[in-house]
This record gives structure tokens, C-alpha cells and sequence, in this order.
């Protein structure tokens, strides 16, 4: 069996996510059914990949509509690359042989070896052009296709009237080759930025599979997806909730900065609600179902990022506004260049005009002048540890108004680090000894102290810290909620030392040797590297920085006091942050930085969306950037590349268009003195695009 999810369009209330999944059970090879009206979602467990399109038949039928698919396209997109990438090299190497006979082999055979290879290299390498010209064509629209295929098209059509000596002139097949290779490296290019840019995506279908208590006591495993209202099911350390609901039994320490950016661990019982996507640290507990899982937070959260993508329109590019214009502009001028030539001199002299017209108008350059320049800034950012999902919003720097950020995990370190302490040496290793032994994230931050061998292990206390035993001597290491439960009371002397230091470190670790306090540890949230430096960059920007952020007030505070940032918004859900975004982008184009769950949705809405290097993979395959190490003073370098990228993009378009305004004049014979053969057209075409690809090589040079 396995899971099959799409979204679903044109559904008014509950009653039409009921019909839906009411009816799509009833489908031969449909196991299970779960439709949320909420998410606009539908979930499937399904016996086959047959039973896909069935679903979506009945759907369809019944009057709604599919807005998505949700599948994995990785394998296909890698499986077009490759074809994409036999296809050029053929027609590289084509083109190059029958360019090397055109120049050093002149007889029959030759001429008859340049025809087979210009036809083979033309209308085969080139068939996707011709295809997707004739499909423009039948719908009343023309793109650069149409003129690779005219300019292509054209000078086989004359080389092969020359061929059977209908009247003299030079064969071009070798040039028409050239035109369709060109063209296909710069579209080998883009193809391949894409696929770059989907490496790091992640589907955010639900696989995981829960433990479901039945009647009789027993477990039974079954896809998260399909809990329903009421169920029981069993959650333990190391697992993540899939569905919200309240405690029945047990205790349970939980991890929920995923959903709500609070970094310490919090403690769930007995009548406690818990959300979905909350990691048990500790403890087990049994929970029952309040919702069904297609209506959790953690599948609203999904939903605003489908949403958003759908909203999020793509940068409209130079080369595609004004390319409908120019392409048939183009097509009128080697009509009017064939006709007035045709009056004047004849049909040898017209071929050749026009030819020479299409073929200089070619947009080899223009294909090349984006892709080219955007594969070098992908590979000058990964380089510097930055993978730029989706070039396009490269673009939106240079509007850049607001950068927003997440504080824990994003602007602070996703660990806790040890701050002071008031305890001597031998007491400090044994409890770093004692807390090595845990996972906990307090624990971690011992990690790296010195340690002693112990006599014994010790016994851990779910949301309290540990107990250790060493001969007569009992001691207990944890937060203040141990001690009251064990009557330990904390001296004057100690509370005032916790009081000093609770401004910069407001997380302890008590250290109790027989009821005597022997000491306090204190925990802080260190800024991240690069975390001041990038907010000072940014002002000189003149680009504003807030903080949004899950974190309570006082933390958040004291993280904005010590960057410099004024503005900041604290204790923040997920649909909180999502709206604050959309008002801020009233007013100007935002970036949004985080790494969580919660962050996902406000990563896809941002006009960029940044996501670190530790973030979840609901937040990297939402954001357009990830950082590929945890730095954030790579955001700077982001800035700078990608204005150095935005210029050398409008210099390569300003050449393609201002080398063809001056060659084509040339190539359709206005200068009787100076004039393009077809030959030469080819040429100076295949020269425009070598300026641009030089130019665009500047990229691959490190910034300052």
C-alpha cells in the first residue's frame, strides 16, 4: 500500500470533503480515505500506482477540480536532463563535422555528407523546437522557438535548393546545425539550474506511520494520515506527534520548537493538548485524537505554503516581454527583406537576404544571456556554502526592503551554551560526566567539558534532570522544579548569584550533593555567527531588520538589543508570522530568514525566502535559498552576488539586442557596400553569444 495526496479546488464546505471521501473509498484499490475542507487536502492509502488516476477521475466527476500534484518529479526531471544533455552533444558533434567538411573537403561527397548531417542535426537534435513552434503557432502565439526553427529552416531550405543547382549558392547546413546547438546548450543550462535548484526539495507528504491502540489493547500500525477523531494512539521518546490530541496517561517532555519557535522543553500530562509535529524528548504517554490529522496545524502550516507558491508569481524576464514583439517583428522584416530584394534582384539575392536575417536575429545570445549567467552565480553561491533554489528571486535583492528573521536557530544557535557557573572544578566535571550521559538538549551543552570516569550510571527524571548514587553520597543535578520535589532550599547566597546572571543566561542546572547545593550552571542562546555583522550590512543597505519569532518576550528582547534591531515581534504563531509578512510586503519587498516548521509557510511567502542550513525540511523546500552553512554573514555575500548578477544579466540582453539592431540593417542589405551573407549571419550570431558567455564568466570570480 501507499500514500497518494493531492489538493483539491472548488470545495465550498464540509459536506464536499465528505462526498469526496466517502465515494473515493468505494474505489476498487482504495484502502483508505481522509479529505480535509480546511487544507483543501485529500490523502489516499491506495494498492497501486493505477489506482491514482481513478481517484482522480471521480474527483473530476464530481464537479471539483485538482490544483496540484503533489508527486516526487526528481527521477523524471533527471531522466529529461540526460536525454537533453545526448541530444546537444550529438548535435555538437554533428555540426562540427560538417562544419570541418564545408571548409577542407569541397566535391560531391562532401555536399551530400553536409546534407544528411545538416537534416539529421536540424530536424533531429532540433525537433523540439520545430515542435513547439507548430503548437505556437496552432494557438496564435510565437517565442524564440519560432525563430530558431525559421532561422534554421530557412537556410536548409536554401542550401538544399543549391544542393540540386536550382540556382548557385553556398551551402549553410553546417551553419543550421550551429544554430540548433546553440540554442540547446543554452537550454542544457537552464534545465540544469532547475534541476539544481530541486536537489534540495522536499515533498511534504505525510509517510510517517503511528502506533494505534485498538479496543482489545493492542497496536496496530497505520499512516498518520487516516487518524480520526477519538483514536488512541501511543507516542514514546524520539517520535514526532502526527496528529493533535490530549494526554490520557503518562508524562512526556516535548520539544515543540519545530511548531512554535520555544526552544526549552516543555512538560505534557494528563489532560495536556499537544500539537502535532512536537518531539518527545523524553517519557512516553497515550493521546487521543482531537482532530484528524488533515486538519492539524502542522497541515494548515502546509497548506499556506501551497498557497503561497501558488500566489508567488514568477519574475517576468526581459527576453519573455517584449519577445512576442520581436519575434514577429523579425518575421515581417525578412518578409518585407524577401520581397523587396525578389522585385529588385531576384530570388538568389532575396534567399539570401532573408536568410541572412533570421539567422543573425537568432536568439542564441538572447537564450544564453540569463541562463548562462545565473548556472556561474549558483555556482559561485554554492561555492560559498549558499544553494540557490530559485534563481529568479535573485532579481528581488535590488528591491530589497525589509529582512526579516526568526530569532532560536536563525539569529541564535539552535544549542544552549554554558554561560558562568559558581561550582568548583571536581564538582563541575562530575556533573559535565553526569549530563554527557543524556540527549537532552540542555545536556548538550556539556558536551565538550572535561569529564571523569564514573563509578556508576545515573537515573534520569523526565523534565526534571537526573539522580546519581556514588556510595553514601546522593546527588541531583536538574532545573529548580527537582529541588522543591527532594526539599532542597536554595541559599540567599545562590539565588543572588541565579539573579546576577539570569539576564544573559536564564537556563540553570542545580547541582545537589545531599540535599546541599553545591552549585548552579547557567545556560544562554549564543548569537550566531555573522549574526551582527550581517544586521550592520543590511543598515548600510539601507535595508530595515525585524525579528519574528516564536520565542518568548525577554529572550527575543534581549537578542534585538544586542544586534541593534529595534523593531521586533515576539511569542508569534505560525499564521501570525504568515500575516505580519504579507502586511510588510504592502509596503516593500521582504526577505524572510528561519529554519523551523513554523517558519515554512512565511519562507514561501517572503519575496526570498532564506533557510538555514539546520532547518527542517518543511523549511528548506519552502525557502528560494538555503545556506548551506550555518553562517549568516553568507546573506552578505548573497546581497552582492546577486547584484553583480542582476547587471551582468541586463548587460547580456542589452548586447543581444543592441549586436542584432546593428547587424540586421547590414543583413538585409540597407548598406550596399556592407553587406551579411547567410555564411557570415551565422557567424557574427555565433560571436554575439560568445561575448555573452564571457561576459557572463565574470561570475565565477570570488566578491569582495
Amino acid at each position: 500500500m501507499q500514500e497518494y495526496r493531492v489538493k483539491i479546488g472548488k470545495m465550498t464546505c464540509t459536506n464536499c470533503s465528505n462526498a469526496i471521501e466517502r465515494l473515493t473509498k468505494k474505489l476498487e484499490g482504495v484502502e483508505n480515505a481522509s479529505v480535509s475542507y480546511i487544507n483543501a487536502s485529500g490523502a489516499f492509502l491506495v494498492k497501486d500506482e493505477s489506482v491514482k488516476q481513478s481517484i482522480k477521475d471521480k474527483i473530476v466527476s464530481l464537479g471539483f477540480e485538482l490544483l496540484a500534484d503533489d508527486e516526487d518529479m526528481r527521477a523524471f526531471k533527471l531522466k529529461e536532463l540526460d536525454k537533453l544533455k545526448i541530444n546537444l552533444s550529438l548535435s555538437i558533434c554533428i555540426s562540427l563535422v560538417a562544419m570541418a567538411l564545408m571548409m577542407s573537403w569541397h566535391s560531391f561527397t562532401s555536399e551530400l555528407l553536409q546534407v544528411f548531417l545538416g537534416s539529421f542535426g536540424i530536424f533531429y537534435c532540433g525537433r523540439n523546437f520545430f515542435s513547439h513552434a507548430l503548437k505556437g503557432l496552432l494557438n496564435k502565439t510565437m517565442d524564440m522557438n519560432t525563430l530558431v526553427s525559421l532561422g534554421s529552416l530557412s537556410a536548409f531550405v536554401y542550401s538544399f535548393l543549391a544542393f540540386f543547382k536550382i540556382f548557385e549558392g553556398h551551402l549553410y547546413f553546417a551553419e543550421a546545425s550551429m544554430i540548433i546547438s546553440f540554442v540547446l546548450f543554452g537550454k542544457f543550462l537552464e534545465e540544469r539550474a532547475k534541476f539544481k535548484a530541486s536537489l534540495y526539495e522536499n515533498n511534504t507528504k505525510s509517510t510517517q506511520k503511528t502506533r494505534l491502540i485498538l479496543e482489545n489493547g493492542e497496536f496496530k500500525e497505520v499512516h498518520a494520515s487516516f487518524l480520526q477523531i477519538g483514536d488512541i494512539i501511543f507516542v514514546q521518546a524520539g517520535e514526532v506527534l502526527s496528529a493533535d490530541g490530549i494526554v490520557l496517561e503518562g508524562k512526556a517532555e516535548l520539544d515543540t520548537s519545530a511548531i512554535n519557535g520555544e526552544f526549552v522543553p516543555v512538560i505534557k500530562q494528563k489532560g495536556d493538548l499537544i500539537e502535532a509535529g512536537s518531539l518527545v524528548i523524553s517519557g512516553s504517554i497515550k493521546l487521543q485524537v482531537s482532530q484528524k490529522a488533515m486538519d492539524s496545524k502542522i497541515e494548515l502550516i502546509k497548506d499556506m505554503i501551497f498557497k503561497a507558491g501558488e500566489a508567488k508569481m514568477p519574475i517576468a524576464r526581459l527576453v519573455d516581454r517584449i519577445s512576442s514583439y520581436f519575434v514577429a517583428g523579425i518575421i515581417l522584416l525578412a518578409l518585407f527583406v524577401f520581397v523587396f530584394w525578389s522585385v529588385k534582384e531576384g530570388l538568389n539575392l532575396a534567399f539570401l537576404h532573408a536568410s541572412a536575417v533570421l539567422l543573425i536575429s537568432c536568439p542564441c545570445a538572447l537564450g544564453l544571456a540569463t541562463p548562462i549567467a545565473l548556472v556561474l552565480a549558483l555556482n559561485n553561491a554554492a561555492k560559498h556554502g549558499i544553494l540557490i533554489k530559485n534563481p529568479a528571486v535573485l532579481e528581488n535583492f535590488k528591491k530589497l526592503s525589509y529582512m526579516l528573521f526568526d530569532k532560536t536557530g536563525t539569529l541564535s544557535e539552535e544549542k544552549l551554551s554554558i554561560y558562568t557557573h559558581n561550582l568548583n572544578e571536581a564538582d563541575f566535571k562530575l556533573l559535565a560526566s553526569l549530563e554527557s550521559l543524556s540527549s537532552h538538549p540542555i545536556a548538550k551543552a556539556f558536551e565538550n567539558e572535561a569529564k571523569i570516569e564514573l563509578k556508576n550510571l545515573p537515573q534520569f527524571i523526565t523534565a526534571r534532570g537526573l539522580s546519581y548514587q556514588e556510595g553514601e553520597d546522593f546527588y541531583l543535578a536538574g532545573n529548580e522544579a527537582l529541588l522543591k520535589e527532594n526539599a532542597v532550599e536554595i541559599p540567599n547566597e545562590l539565588k543572588n548569584f541565579v539573579n546576577e546572571n539570569a539576564k544573559e543566561a536564564p537556563i540553570l542546572v542545580y547541582f545537589v550533593k545531599n540535599k546541599t547545593p553545591l552549585g548552579v550552571v547557567c545556560l544562554k542562546n549564543e548569537l550566531r555567527k555573522g549574526a551582527k555583522e550581517l544586521i550592520d550590512f543590511l543598515k548600510l543597505k539601507g535595508i530595515q531588520s525585524l525579528i519574528l519569532s516564536g520565542d518568548n518576550a525577554t529572550s527575543v528582547a534581549q537578542n534585538a538589543a544586542k544586534l541593534g534591531i529595534s523593531e521586533f515581534r515576539a511569542n508569534l504563531k505560525p499564521e501570525d508570522k504568515f500575516e505580519l509578512i504579507k502586511s510588510y510586503q504592502k509596503s516593500g519587498f521582504c526577505a524572510f530568514v528561519g529554519d523551523g516548521i513554523n517558519d515554512a509557510a512565511t519562507l514561501a511567502k517572503a519575496d526570498i525566502g532564506i533557510a538555514m542550513q539546520s532547518a527542517s525540511a518543511l523549511a528548506k523546500s519552502s525557502g528560494d535559498i538555503i545556506l548551506l552553512k550555518d553562517d549568516l554573514s553568507k546573506i552578505s555575500y548573497l546581497l552582492k552576488l546577486a547584484q553583480k548578477s542582476f547587471t551582468i544579466i541586463k548587460q547580456n540582453l542589452f548586447w543581444a539586442f543592441f549586436y542584432n539592431a546593428l547587424c540586421i540593417p547590414l543583413a538585409a542589405g540597407l548598406f550596399p557596400k556592407i553587406s551579411l551573407s547567410p555564411h557570415i549571419a551565422a557567424l557574427a550570431m555565433c560571436l554575439s553569444s560568445f561575448f555573452v558567455v564571457m561576459n557572463s564568466l565574470r561570475l565565477s570570480r570570488d566578491l569582495k
